[in-house]
């Protein structure tokens, strides 16, 4: 009996001693996450510590503090943070696209590039007018509401013989404009001359009709033969 008491109270004391451990290891670890703590983060009456001035540069929460969206920045690099998006640009719209649009392009600003053909409309108020812009990949066309002094810079009409005045335009398209009886057309603001207009009159090419020639020949040879041949059988 005198020696399972000898082995309980020995027990004890193992255990007593493996907790003492444990709690002094949890100190000194407590102890040194809040010394490196202490020692990287700056306070905020001593302000931030130089880089290189016996403090450690740590990246992210422990660094220096990230600068936000809303901050003053210097220079030319100088975020508005007030600024809204802004979606109502389609950089260089085919022609195409707003001959089959649909209400994504309406009241859209747009730029599309192409050659003036058929005739100049007058608007009836003495200070716009319709033109014509073609594609140059299709037949597709569209309308464009400008001024006078814009359709000034076309010298040229497309038509047979003569290619007309490229231009690029840039302006609001309407798919159902109120302003004109619900006619799908594009209100230009900016009028650009990419190309001027130049006749394109046929160049007679001999070498054309050198297959209609030798079919007329053959034509002529087979008739003679077809003819000898009927004369001899009489």
């Amino acid at each position: 009996m005198t020696r399972a008491m000898a082995n309980a109270s020995a027990s004890k004391k193992n255990a007593l001693a493996k907790r003492l451990v444990s709690n002094a290891l949890l100190g000194i670890f407590a102890v040194a996450v809040a010394a490196v703590l202490t020692c990287a983060a700056p306070t905020a009456a001593a302000g931030p510590t130089p880089a290189g001035e016996g403090t450690l540069a740590v990246p992210g929460a422990f660094g220096v503090p990230a600068a936000w969206a809303d901050e003053p920045a210097d220079g030319s690099n100088a975020v508005d943070v007030t600024q809204l998006p802004d979606s109502s640009f389609i950089y260089d719209t085919s022609i195409t696209d707003l001959s089959t649009a649909d209400t994504y392009y309406d009241k859209q600003t747009v730029q599309v590039t192409g050659e003036v053909v058929g005739d100049r409309i007058d608007a009836g108020d003495g200070h716009h007018c319709w033109i014509t812009l073609a594609s140059a990949v299709d037949a597709s066309t569209v309308s464009v509401y400008m001024t006078n002094e814009s359709a000034a810079k076309i010298d040229m009409y497309g038509a047979y013989g003569r290619k007309g005045t490229t231009l690029q335009v840039r302006g609001t398209f309407q798919l159902a404009c109120p302003s004109h009886d619900g006619v799908s057309d594009l209100h230009a603001q900016v009028v650009s001359v990419t190309e001027k207009g130049k006749a394109t009159p046929d160049e007679f090419k001999f070498e054309a009709f050198i297959p209609g020639i030798i079919t007329i020949m053959i034509g002529l040879v087979m008739m003679a033969v077809f003819y000898l041949l009927r004369e001899r059988q009489r």
